[in-house]
């Protein structure tokens, strides 16, 4: 459950990330055009994921703990965001691959 809430942190900052208008523009999922053409709705699902992350964090860890490691998270993948998808490092296949790794090791080795 800890993956699928730091995918949806990951997901909503690409997001918001895409409708800023001073944002380098990679195409490396496929839908970055959407999102551009269609802001209202890309923020609205955004936020609607970022709510939803907090609160499977508050379900996993409890209210003062789930909110403070949602933050922790949200800060730590928004500066990776920031920081290599102008490099075009940030593709659907690395976040496939690193998404289906933690998954494997939250559900069979813990």
């Amino acid at each position: 459950m800890i993956s699928i809430a730091i995918l949806f942190i990951f997901l909503s900052f690409y997001m918001f990330y895409n409708t800023s208008k001073r944002a380098v523009k990679y195409i490396g999922f496929g839908f970055e055009n959407w999102l551009s053409d269609n802001l209202e709705y890309t923020k609205i699902l955004a936020t609607f994921l970022c709510i939803c992350s907090l609160a499977l964090h508050i379900i996993s860890f409890g209210i003062g703990s789930g909110i403070l490691l949602f933050f922790i998270v949200f800060m730590t993948l928004g500066s990776i965001i920031i920081l290599l998808t102008p490099l075009k490092l940030v593709s659907y296949k690395s976040v496939l691959l690193i998404f289906s790794t933690s998954l494997f090791i939250e559900f069979f080795v813990f």
